[in-house]
């Protein structure tokens, strides 16, 4: 498990293949995914640590999401934000209510508390008045057909924790925040820039071609 997020040199090659991904997530790592012009930080919701959690917040745009798999989400009774008539290719698509853990938490917007409701999120034991809504994160419909075929950035960093946690499924992400120009989301080369300042494995879309399917 990560326990510093600390400066450090790289030890994954920024457009290291998928299996690289799968692995740094199984390790507890957080990765820098850029599929479809969108750069996210992506890490294990079963597992995320709250310096993980601050680590997302700081570098990102601080909107945290968790995808998840279509079939969890109506377990735990999470309704899409807005019915569903958009194009895959929609920042919102499959965006739910948001939601924070039921207890644990105090006001859920910390990293401590967000930490926690990423962990609720993606335990199968959890149940629907384990969460409460709205709150501060945001659960991330993902389709079987999106999961299969790769659709969206969501059903991508689930696929790629998946891999890591099966039984545990979800993966919590957000847009990357611009390092060279701070008014807009990162880029390709902001995410080289985070990925060698801290030794992150950076996943790019070359490499879903070896993605099995």
């Amino acid at each position: 498990m990560t326990t510093s997020l600390a400066p450090r040199a790289s030890h994954h090659r920024s457009g290291s293949m998928i299996a690289a991904g799968s692995r740094a997530v199984a390790a507890g790592e957080l990765i820098i995914l850029s599929h479809l012009r969108r750069v996210v930080l992506v890490g294990c919701a079963s597992a995320v640590t709250t310096e993980q959690m601050a680590f997302l917040i700081r570098h990102t745009t601080g909107f945290l999401q968790v995808a998840l798999h279509e079939r969890v989400c109506d377990r735990l009774v999470l309704p899409e934000a807005t019915p569903t008539v958009r194009a895959s290719s929609t920042l919102g698509h499959g965006q739910c209510v948001t939601v924070d853990a039921a207890a644990g938490i105090t006001t859920g917007i910390s990293g401590a508390d967000r930490a926690r409701t990423a962990r609720i999120l993606a335990d199968p034991d959890t149940e629907p008045g384990d969460l409460t809504r709205p709150g501060h994160l945001v659960p991330v419909r993902v389709t079987p057909t999106e999961f299969r075929m790769r659709l969206t950035t969501a059903s991508v960093a689930l696929a790629l924790t998946d891999t890591a946690e099966s039984q545990y499924s979800g993966a919590v992400f957000a847009d990357l925040d611009g390092i060279a120009d701070p008014t807009d989301v990162g880029d390709r080369h902001d995410a080289e820039i985070l990925a060698d300042r801290y030794g992150l494995t950076l996943i790019t879309d070359p490499d879903f071609e070896n993605t099995v399917r």
